[in-house]
């Protein structure tokens, strides 16, 4: 006995369907006359019309058909790969989005995946048994009302330079060196995180303070960045808070020159506000700061950190900031180089 095997309806057979229906005919006066099965008919003229008129047209249901195909192919595609299905499952566990991963496989030479590919896989039936859609950082969000932010005392901060003295060209990214820093809080605002993201290479530097104390947040930022070359700690723009109030001692340590974003002006820091959002992703607001150690927070750093980025053409921070560095270490050396052949020519 031969297996009969199902082929999908046609075009033709939709404009058919479509004159035979208009005809007044029933739904299993149709299936004789296609050749088709009456329940065929009824799932084609339930699945495939045209959701405003409330009608069946037969352009609509070939292109609504064709849509369910090639977003079955889009799963199948991941699917049928184990390996590449456990690659997206295990970087969707560390927090990359469907189109950073999509985009930083291309960019390792897979050309035939796209984010749709792994959101369809996600939300499949097999997604949806291993919950995917948990690691998607906009998933399941809890909509609150809007209270507000309570109004806070202003903070006297001594010598603040205003965002808007801040030189031109570091609003457009193309000098490296400029950073944005804030303070990511836990424990009922008792502790907090020190973050410092560089704006050109989106980098992230975070930090533990002991306390939230000018003093202690001056020596996390002093610490971290006396290993950075002098040109890649150029400026640092703030916010208002009371830890920015011994800015002075950073800048006499490591060179930096503090500017301080407007009061309730997050978007001036922006990058900053962004990474922040990632570290509250890996640590959320309920986390128990005192019960995190240094090998946790520098965990998360490194998470952030080799997250590929589209603004960057899918390379990690990491990797746009080694890049950096050796263009400043090589420009460097090629000074190095001029003043000694300056100085053999005055010799000679």
């Amino acid at each position: 006995m031969t297996k009969k095997y199902y082929i999908q309806l046609g075009q033709k057979e939709r404009d058919r369907i479509y004159l035979l229906k208009k005809q007044g005919m029933s739904n299993s006066d149709i299936a004789k006359q296609v050749g088709r099965d009456k329940s065929t008919i009824g799932r084609e003229l339930r699945r495939n019309k045209h959701l405003k008129i409330n009608e069946y047209l037969p352009d609509t249901a070939q292109r609504k058909a064709d849509k369910r195909k090639m977003q079955g192919r889009k799963q199948a595609y991941i699917i049928k790969r184990p390996a590449l299905k456990k690659k997206i499952i295990r970087l969707l566990h560390k927090g990359w989005s469907p189109d950073l991963i999509a985009g930083r496989l291309k960019r390792k030479g897979s050309n035939y995946l796209n984010q749709e590919s792994i959101y369809q896989f996600i939300y499949s039936l097999e997604g949806r048994k291993l919950n995917l859609r948990q690691y998607l950082r906009r998933s399941h969000r809890i909509r609150r009302p809007k209270k507000g932010r309570k109004p806070q005392k202003n903070c006297r901060i001594p010598n603040r330079v205003d965002i808007s003295e801040r030189p031109k060209y570091v609003e457009k990214r193309r000098q490296f060196g400029h950073w944005e820093g804030d303070n990511v809080l836990y424990n009922r605002h008792r502790y907090a995180l020190s973050t410092s993201v560089e704006r050109k290479t989106r980098k992230v530097i975070i930090s533990k303070p002991p306390n939230r104390s000018a003093k202690e947040k001056a020596k996390c930022l002093i610490r971290r960045f006396n290993y950075l070359p002098e040109y890649a700690r150029r400026t640092m723009t703030y916010d208002n808070g009371k830890e920015a109030v011994a800015h002075e001692t950073v800048t006499a340590a490591v060179g930096m020159k503090f500017y301080f974003a407007k009061t309730y002006s997050s978007w001036q820091r922006g990058t900053n506000e962004n990474r922040n959002g990632l570290v509250r992703f890996y640590l959320p607001r309920e986390t128990d700061l005192n019960q995190a150690t240094p090998g946790q927070i520098r965990k998360v750093e490194n998470l952030i950190n080799n997250r590929p980025m589209k603004c960057l053409g899918y390379l990690t921070p990491n990797e746009a900031f080694k890049i950096e560095i050796n263009k400043l270490q090589k420009g460097q050396f090629n000074k190095y180089q001029n003043f000694l052949s300056t100085s053999v020519a005055l010799v000679n």
